[in-house]
């Protein structure tokens, strides 16, 4: 077969002409979310990205970015997957994108998890990830899901069925750069007609929320110096006296936290996860910032079992006026960007967070 030319979105690449994209010959794989089955966790422009795809008639399938640790939330991401995908047509498979730092144990028995729930909802399941990561991690998968590989090089040297040649593409229709890739399986004549329950067969239904009793959360600020631990909605994090938070802290007594901050310096940072402890001393993965005022805050609360939830709320105060920024957020309510507790202009000087 010829080689065909795929390109692969999200909403980093905003408004896309599709019509111009079809015009220049490209297939598509399409971001639908990232992580566990939370609303404010799909991509901003997947619905407008699959229904042009689909009013267009432009094979396409989809991807979501993995921050499972456990097959519980391997779980959670193969619904939310399934959620997102439901009533569209894909001509190519579902990938599971594996590449985030520190995910690595556990790697291809979570693959396997996600693939199940997928192939058992009608789909056919992929893996994407480097080549260093098939190489030192999940090359006992051998050829049993289509793979995909991202290596930026003249050559990809090994055996694949798409290769994410560059992370650099230029495409019609779409603004600035774009990854771009080489498909040498024939996906839309082997998947073009399978047919799909509206329901998926053996996928885990959702259950009732668990009664965890009581779950405290903890969380520390650092403007000139660390300020004592706060439990609850006991108090605020940080003075509150003009003086920007730059470093924060947070723990909770029985699951985890996964949080994430914007700074001054560099936007969002990456997503951290959190037990019943964080390392103060640890500014790469103990801690939340980067040394410069934090301006955003996001947080959501895992419980033991991996992907049910319970309500977690926060709040910030910027710039010592309580009245100006005082929004308070619940992961169960936020969506989109609405999913964060800041403005990104103003920095935040006092936080407050609890969990019920």
């Amino acid at each position: 077969m010829a080689t065909i030319n795929v390109v692969d979105i999200s909403y980093h690449q905003g408004t896309i002409n599709w019509e111009k994209v079809k015009a220049a010959g490209y297939h598509a794989i399409i971001r639908c979310g990232y992580g566990d089955d939370l609303t404010s966790q799909d991509d901003k422009q997947w619905k407008r990205n699959a229904n042009e795809c689909t009013r267009l008639g432009i094979p396409f399938g989809v991807y979501i970015y993995s921050y499972a640790k456990t097959t519980a939330q391997a779980e959670s991401e193969a619904r939310h997957v399934l959620r997102l995908v439901k009533g569209y047509k894909l001509s190519y498979p579902v990938f599971y994108d594996l590449e985030e730092s520190g995910t690595q144990t556990g790697a291809v028995d979570r693959m396997k998890k996600f693939a199940a729930l997928i192939e058992a909802a009608g789909y056919k399941c992929g893996v994407y990830c480097n080549k260093s990561w098939w190489d030192n991690y999940l090359s006992s998968l051998g050829t049993r899901y289509p793979l995909w590989i991202a290596r930026y090089n003249s050559t990809l040297g090994m055996k694949a069925d798409m290769w994410q040649y560059s992370s650099d593409g230029s495409v019609p229709g779409i603004s600035g750069r774009v990854d771009v890739n080489y498909c040498y399986r024939d996906f839309p004549a082997e998947i073009t007609g399978i047919s799909k329950p509206s329901q998926p067969a053996s996928a885990p239904q959702p259950t009732e929320k668990k009664d965890l009793g009581q779950v405290d959360i903890t969380y520390q600020a650092y403007t000139d110096r660390w300020w004592p631990p706060v439990t609850n909605k006991s108090d605020w994090a940080g003075k509150g006296d003009n003086v920007p938070i730059k470093w924060l802290a947070v723990k909770v007594s029985k699951g985890s936290i996964r949080c994430r901050v914007y700074t001054r310096k560099s936007g969002w940072l990456p997503y951290l996860t959190f037990g019943n402890s964080y390392d103060l001393n640890d500014k790469k993965n103990g801690i939340l910032g980067d040394g410069s005022e934090i301006l955003a805050v996001e947080l959501y609360y895992i419980t033991p079992d991996g992907y049910k939830y319970k309500r977690v709320h926060y709040r910030v105060s910027a710039q010592n006026n309580p009245n100006f920024y005082a929004d308070q957020v619940d992961t169960l309510k936020a969506s989109g960007m609405d999913g964060y507790a800041g403005d990104k202009y103003r920095f935040i000087d006092k936080f407050q967070a609890w969990i019920e």
